[in-house]
């Protein structure tokens, strides 16, 4: 081969490889036009069924790490460290279930504040600040997974391994406040609502103005060791979290036939 040839053969390979991909470009597009797969229809249905995997990824968390029912804070350093220890794949296996929780809330409440924007005359601060507020919460979600895969990364000892627990735990209840707004923009924009096929059911409405007044027993986690106050206690995971089941099931209902009765071509 000689050396003008030589130079030439990088740019006919990048030709070559040019034309494969115009073709592949090509029959994707085809693919994809004619397809109903990627309808606004079908892709809201998607950020509802994300939703729904993030609460199941949640839940797994619970039952893979053995947390059911939760550690107590009253537990000693050792009984700790024998707990994670004697479930290490299980807490391993929840970090990415917890980061998954995380990223899967994100798309549903994106679905929440488009439908809040249907709402005849309201405010924008009020889809804006709902999508804000689900943003900032998934971090509440995502934060405490780097401190659980901590907790196995290496055995730490009894001691440090009830510190990082300790911040596993309290990272996980206390960042409620973000969940109380996001619930209560739904609750406002479905009061204000006045078209006589509301978004949101003032029912919903009901509901995400009165969930939040629940997780206002996670304020004193910090302070209370036993009690129904405490992290394992009644109030603060029981029945907040039954709660926070009952708000989620209301809101998706109400996406789910709102989605439903959609033009299939929209």
């Amino acid at each position: 081969m000689s050396p003008s040839e030589a130079d030439k053969a990088p740019f006919r390979g990048t030709r070559t490889l040019s034309r494969l991909l115009d073709a592949l470009e090509t029959q994707l597009h085809h693919l994809c036009t004619r397809s109903r797969l990627f309808t606004r229809k079908n892709w809201q249905y998607c950020c509802l069924l994300s939703g729904q995997l993030s609460f199941l990824c949640a839940f797994l968390v619970l039952v893979a790490a053995d947390f059911l029912p939760p550690m107590k804070p009253t537990w000693s350093a050792e009984r700790v460290h024998e707990h994670y220890f004697s479930h290490k794949e299980g807490v391993r296996a929840s970090v990415p279930l917890l980061l998954l929780s995380g990223g899967l809330y994100l798309p549903f409440a994106a679905l929440l504040s488009k439908h809040l924007r249907q709402i005849p005359g309201i405010d924008p601060i009020l889809p804006e600040l709902q999508l804000a507020a689900g943003a900032a919460g998934i971090f509440s979600i995502m934060v405490p997974a780097s401190f659980l895969g901590l907790i196995t990364f290496r055995d730490y000892g009894p001691e440090l391994t009830l510190l990082i627990s300790d911040q596993f735990w309290l990272n996980f209840f206390l960042p409620w406040p973000t969940f109380l707004i996001q619930a209560w923009t739904v609750a406002w924009a479905s009061f204000a609502d006045e078209s006589e096929q509301p978004v949101f059911s003032k029912t919903v409405g009901l509901i995400n103005f009165v969930v939040p007044f629940f997780y206002l027993s996670l304020t004193g986690v910090h302070v209370q060791h036993d009690g129904p106050y405490a992290w394992s206690g009644a109030l603060t995971f029981w029945v907040a979290a039954v709660a926070f089941g009952v708000q989620i099931g209301a809101d998706t209902n109400c996406l789910f036939r709102r989605i439903r009765a959609m033009p299939d071509d929209e």
